[in-house]
This record gives C-alpha cells, sequence and structure tokens, in this order.
C-alpha cells in the first residue's frame, strides 16, 4: 500500500510531533516529495511547522555519524568518496 499526504496532513502531523514532545519527523522516500520553492514540499512544510517562530523550535546542526567499530572500511572511514 503507497499512501500520500497533503500540505494540510503535513502542518497536522508537525503539530502533533510538538504537542506529543516527540524528536522529530523523518522520512523512508523523498523522491516524491515537490521542490521547496512550489510552496507544497511537505518535507518543507513540515520542517517549517516545527521550527517555530524565530526557529526556536528546531535544532540546526550537521549530523555527527561515526561508526568506528563497523566492519565496513567505508563507514569507518567516514564516507570519504560520498
Amino acid at each position: 500500500m503507497v499512501s500520500y499526504d497533503t500540505p494540510q496532513i503535513a502542518v497536522q502531523k508537525a503539530a502533533y510531533i510538538h504537542r506529543s514532545g516527540l524528536g522529530g519527523a523523518m522520512w523512508w522516500d523523498t523522491s516524491g516529495d515537490r521542490p521547496c520553492s512550489s510552496g507544497k514540499s511537505l518535507i518543507d512544510i513540515t520542517v517549517d511547522s516545527l521550527r517555530g517562530q524565530d526557529g526556536r523550535n528546531m535544532e540546526v546542526s550537521e549530523n555527527c555519524l561515526e561508526y568506528p567499530e563497523s566492519r565496513y572500511g567505508n563507514l569507518r572511514a567516514g564516507m570519504p568518496n560520498e
């Protein structure tokens, strides 16, 4: 089954995330999202809804993922060619 959200549902989900004190939102697949410039990007709408006024409700930082114990050399090395 495949289901699709609307911009209104994205706002409702962001409100639920905020109200429930959850840590954020995630997406399994973003290939069907619209461009941010369209005003209909579900990711952009969710981020804007969670960010709140003046960006006070969201941490903005780079991911810091390290896997020094991985059996895969590319992960141990921090994905150098990606």
